[in-house]
């Protein structure tokens, strides 16, 4: 049997024009390509959770949507992803709203840094569906910005709509080694159900 052994490592310089290089990150342990333009491309982090998440009518950090930031941190480009199998009771009638947090608590002790409100409410209804949610880093700067959208495909109305929202600015030059997760507020008397989760960051 073959093994190939490759030690961890923090990023590399950037390669000679025509090269790449292909590394181990020491952070997220996660196979990265980087290009001679100095651009790391690949699945740089994951998460995933089978178990059950229940944010019922209260802002509830979901269980394994923690995201590791790589050992170079964030880079324009980046996209942080959740994607979940939610079903709701026919309580809750309110706006969703959904934050993306940064932080080393993988709680709603982690800063919000973005918040998006869903455009139409939920409705009185038993829906299932599934939900994505999408942090995309438009910049990297002491006024970096990120890009959040939600998306929502279910069996009727009841889970209400999805949202688009470019948040307020923040310094997002030295993040290494935190979190980026999810949480969720159903609002007042929603009872959801996540039944899995699917965490990614794709470079």
């Amino acid at each position: 049997m073959a093994d190939i052994l490759i030690d961890n490592q923090s990023a590399p310089s950037t390669p000679a024009s025509g090269k790449s290089v292909l590394w181990i990150d020491s952070t997220t342990k996660k196979a990265v390509q980087t290009d001679d333009a100095g651009v790391h491309y690949g699945v740089l982090s994951r998460n995933s959770s089978t178990g059950t998440v229940s944010p019922n009518a209260a802002d509830t950090y979901i269980t394994n949507s923690g995201l590791l930031i790589p050992s170079f941190g964030m880079k324009a480009g980046q996209m942080y992803r959740w994607t979940m199998t939610v079903t709701k009771t026919a309580a809750g009638t309110a706006a969703a709203i959904y934050q993306v947090r940064i932080g080393s608590a993988q709680t709603t002790a982690d800063t919000s840094r973005a918040s998006a409100t869903a455009t139409t409410a939920q409705t009185a209804a038993v829906s299932s569906g599934i939900i994505i949610v999408q942090c995309h880093v438009r910049s990297v700067s002491a006024t970096g910005q990120l890009v959040v959208g939600v998306g929502v495909t279910s069996n009727n109305a009841g889970l209400g709509s999805g949202i688009t929202n470019l948040p307020s600015t923040f310094d997002n030059t030295a993040l290494s080694g935190l979190y980026v997760g999810l949480s969720i507020n159903p609002g007042a008397s929603g009872v959801w159900t996540i039944d899995s989760v699917h965490s990614e960051l794709i470079g």
